[in-house]
């Protein structure tokens, strides 16, 4: 049996992007892209079981999410989408 959050607050500290991704975006909208995978990855972690990761340690360091390319950045469409597929990214890489 999984366990299941109270109530979870997320703070990310540093978001780091890939030079040609981070250029691709002006500095409005990587703000936005952080408050976006913010947003996202809280609602992702409240909405159910905690990931293994964090029923062992509520603390993490540091979460390798993937890659991204400039590709990626165009499929998606806007900031708002890419934070989205950001921190699902980074909840699935939580439950390895």
């Amino acid at each position: 049996m999984g366990v299941k959050p109270a109530q979870i607050e997320l703070s990310i500290d540093e978001l780091i992007l890939d030079a040609g991704v981070a250029g691709a975006l002006s500095p409005r909208a990587l703000q936005t892209l952080r408050a976006e995978v913010e947003h996202e990855l809280t609602r992702l972690l409240n909405a159910g079981e905690l990931p293994a990761q964090l029923q062992h340690s509520l603390q993490i360091e540091a979460v390798d999410a993937g890659h991204l390319t400039r590709g990626d950045m165009h499929q998606v469409g806007n900031a708002e989408q890419l934070g989205a597929q950001i921190a699902q990214s980074v909840y699935r890489s939580l439950a390895r």
